[in-house]
């Protein structure tokens, strides 16, 4: 019988020997694969809550963290001017829970007061929900308070304008909480698009915020500017980045749930640090009419690798069209970008750049198939991508554990 693989929602280290310390890959300047070419935002002037574009001061460079790497240099930074952020959200009607939240707690003023950038300000809605969602606001600490909004600002200060280019805008955010960013000590990030969740939709749309597995949420009153950067207010409070199996569990991947289960891998596949996932819909399973109860374990395994990059993590600005990417199998997938969708192989993403505490997964609507001859493992199968994983472009150069190591972990989780 043919195994149709698949992943959990996890991309394994060390598909390739590498040492320590090696440069992550540039990704070039274009729309979508990092920080976009250089725009200037509107600065501010009014009072009691109105404001009215201006001139701005010219954009700064771009700064590590979006793309899945060492974004390049960039602008959509801006020099804007206007009032001090607690001056502006207290005169903003939209946000004065925003305002009163920060009234109860001194240091989350004095941290808003000293950030530049960006902050996504939930709406008196958006926090209302989530406050009533959370059993009152009580039962909030204020360290998650605090994570919170780290999750809410971005360090560099971005226009609508720069955060809707086709493609999407992988954003760095202030949150390093390592419950929510387990990335070898960089921030986590939210991915900001008007063409759907895999920037991919061939006309823009509103402006969405994708952040962890749940809704994403809508700006629904842009570039409102205070000195030093810019508001954007939207209307959900964002997702807090969670693990594999939380993001799995909460997506309603039970086959991709129990796979990891069965194998023993919940340990391994929550606490690695950077991976991507493509991750199958139960629906995408029972039509490719795998049951996990006929394959053995190894065969599990080898269909988690196959499913699993590891490097800088893929999310889709870090994909370029027609380009091999090579798997922990050792057999790569092509990813192709076209008809207003991102697909792997010959499968079309589903939902793209879920974010997660120790990477990303995207979605897919079918079941990838490595090639009947796949080196890696046992499977078998066919696949729409390439055999040829020589030439497959890994999303780093190298790695910070080898294939070695990686397998010594699995057996000792698996075997002991």
């Amino acid at each position: 019988m043919h195994l149709k693989v698949f992943l959990p929602l996890f991309a394994v280290l060390g598909w390739v020997t590498g040492s320590l310390g090696h440069e992550p890959v540039t990704y070039t300047d274009s729309p979508g694969t990092g920080v976009a070419p250089g725009s200037s935002g509107p600065g501010a002037t009014g009072s009691s809550g109105s404001y009215t574009t201006g001139p701005s001061a010219p954009g700064t460079t771009g700064s590590p963290g979006t793309g899945g790497g060492t974004t390049p240099p960039g602008t959509g930074t801006t020099g804007s001017t206007g009032p001090d952020i607690a001056t502006l959200i207290s005169q903003t009607a939209e946000l004065s829970t925003l305002n009163s939240i920060i009234a109860q707690y001194p240091g989350l003023l004095a941290s808003l007061s000293s950030a530049a950038g960006t902050l996504l300000a939930p709406s008196n809605a958006a926090l209302d929900a989530f406050i009533t969602g959370q059993g009152g606001l009580a039962s909030i600490t204020e360290d998650s308070i605090q994570d919170l909004v780290n999750y809410h600002l971005l360090p560099l200060s971005r226009t609508s304008a720069d955060l809707s280019v086709a493609g999407g805008r992988v954003a760095e955010t202030r949150l390093l909480d390592t419950d929510y960013a387990n990335l070898e000590g960089t921030a986590n990030v939210v991915f900001a698009s008007a063409y759907g969740s895999t920037g991919q939709e061939v006309a823009p749309s509103g402006l969405k915020i994708y952040s962890g597995i749940g809704e994403s949420a809508n700006v629904t009153s842009p570039d409102l500017a205070f000195e030093g950067g810019l508001v954007h207010v939207i209307d959900r409070v964002l997702n807090f980045p969670r693990t594999c199996t939380q993001t799995a569990q909460t997506a309603s991947l039970s086959t991709l749930l129990q796979a990891i289960q069965q194998t023993n891998l919940t340990s391994v596949v929550d606490t690695t640090a950077k991976f991507t996932c493509f991750a199958p819909t139960d629906a995408a399973f029972e039509a490719a009419g795998i049951n996990l109860a006929s394959l053995t374990n190894d065969q599990i395994v080898d269909a988690l690798k196959y499913h699993s990059i590891v490097g800088d993590v893929g999310y889709s600005t870090a994909f370029e069209d027609g380009k091999e990417y090579q798997t922990l199998l050792g057999v790569p997938v092509t990813v192709h970008k076209r008809e207003g969708q991102l697909f792997i192989n010959d499968v079309a993403v589903q939902t793209g750049n879920v974010i997660m505490s120790n990477g990303v997964a995207h979605v897919l609507s079918g079941v990838l198939s490595p090639p009947a001859n796949a080196s890696g493992g046992t499977t078998g199968g066919t696949s729409a991508g390439s055999t040829a994983g020589s030439s497959a472009t890994p999303l780093r150069d190298s790695f910070g554990i080898s294939v070695g190591l990686f397998l010594a972990v699995i057996s000792s989780v698996y075997f002991a």
